[in-house]
């Protein structure tokens, strides 16, 4: 959903920002101070919001106005916007935020700073980006490499710091103020600064809501890192989400137990043992494929009428053809028509000294078919829409090729 580049708002003051002041509060009502129409939707300003908007990284929150469905909440020029797709009734209004998605979000966004503040006290990376995403959270570490040992003893200290219950505290600093703490980042603004801090652990500036210790947070779990810009980006989640990141790769393991017939400990061996054995069958079925296309292309060329071979398939891919087409063509000179009914197309392809280019002449004869395709001198091919026009381009181009040869 695009949002607008201006709006109009003159006299409409600020909106009193609720949840910096109780995060976990999810139901109140306030006074409706303005209405503007958009496009598709739209904007209200509310006396009095808990409603996060985007910001810092950390979605918009999520709700009802009146029970009307609040789809995004932005802040622009010191407003707060609540879209919403039609206008509430009463001036007058209840609202609801969606707690479970916004609690998430104070999970995550606390889980950040402690992975965050653990990579800069233990290895010197500092963060540079953040991202918040419905199936992940993650974050680029001024590090270019980031080991799986490195990966381990992150995710032990972090978890040592939610298994703590550490108080979290938020509060606001002039930048005098600021300056006098030992801020992991600078703030990017000059006045009243926002700091979240995790006793002993992290102080840093932040826009969003936190939970108020740590042990909230309930788990961090790295999901996995891959190298960007020169950085590392660390994948992760927390609490419920992580949860349930576990609890969905637990049932595919727990599938894979029961395949086969394995345990924690013997899984990975037979699963390796079941890939070398793949690997195995492939070698014998390419093998044996190389031969049942030898076979066949010997039996093209013997019922071969001049030297136009012919074959059709019901059920065999274009690729299939191709290779028996190969094979023919080590058996001499040839003109070779391939048609996949299992896939509607057609391969024509020679190797003689007829003058014959094959894409010209496929493209000339498919003006008469819906059929799109083409190629080389040597070789072409085409698609059809239906099977009965893809036989009658073939029949036709076998006909042709005959009277070439004569």
């Amino acid at each position: 959903m695009s949002r607008p580049q201006k709006i109009w708002k003159r006299g409409i003051r600020m909106t009193e920002k609720g949840y910096y002041e109780n995060p976990y509060l999810t139901h109140w009502t306030t006074e409706i101070k303005a209405v503007i129409p958009q496009k598709d939707q739209f904007l209200l300003v509310l006396d009095r919001t808990y409603f996060y908007p985007e910001g810092g990284g950390q979605p918009s929150d999520r709700g009802t106005i009146d029970g009307i469905e609040v789809i995004d909440v932005f802040e622009k020029d010191d407003m707060i916007f609540h879209a919403v797709p039609k206008v509430p009734d009463n001036s007058k209004v209840d609202c609801q935020i969606d707690f479970k998605r916004r609690f998430e979000h104070m999970q995550q966004h606390t889980g950040e700073h402690i992975l965050a503040a653990t990579f800069y006290r233990l290895y010197g990376g500092v963060s540079n980006a953040f991202h918040m995403g419905e199936d992940y959270v993650s974050i680029d570490i001024s590090l270019p490499e980031v080991t799986p040992a490195m990966v381990k003893e992150v995710e032990d200290a972090v978890n040592e710091v939610i298994y703590k219950n550490i108080p979290v505290k938020t509060y606001m600093k002039d930048l005098e103020g600021a300056k006098l703490l030992p801020l992991r980042k600078q703030p990017k603004v000059d006045e009243d600064i926002r700091i979240v801090e995790i006793e002993g652990v992290d102080f840093c500036p932040c826009c969003g809501t936190h939970v108020t210790s740590t042990g909230e947070v309930g788990l961090l779990k790295i999901l996995k890192t891959e190298k960007s810009k020169g950085m590392t980006r660390i994948y992760f989640q927390c609490g419920r989400k992580a949860l349930e990141d576990y609890r969905k790769k637990h049932e595919i393991i727990s599938f894979l137990y029961e395949k086969f017939s394995a345990n924690d400990i013997t899984l990975l061996g037979k699963i390796e043992k079941y890939m070398e054995d793949v690997k195995k069958t492939e070698v014998q079925v390419k093998e044996l494929h190389q031969e049942l296309s030898f076979c066949e292309a010997q039996k093209l060329v013997k019922d071969a009428k001049k030297s136009v071979v012919y074959g059709s398939y019901s059920n065999k891919t274009l690729n299939e053809i191709i290779f028996i087409a190969k094979q023919v063509a080590q058996m001499g000179g040839y003109v070779f028509i391939g048609v996949s009914l299992k896939e509607k197309k057609l391969l024509l392809s020679h190797n003689t000294d007829l003058v014959l280019h094959c894409g010209k002449l496929l493209k000339d004869v498919m003006k008469d078919f819906n059929a799109r395709g083409g190629g080389s001198a040597t070789q072409a091919q085409a698609s059809f829409e239906s099977e009965e026009e893809l036989k009658k381009c073939a029949e036709t181009l076998r006909q042709i090729c005959q009277g070439l040869d004569d």
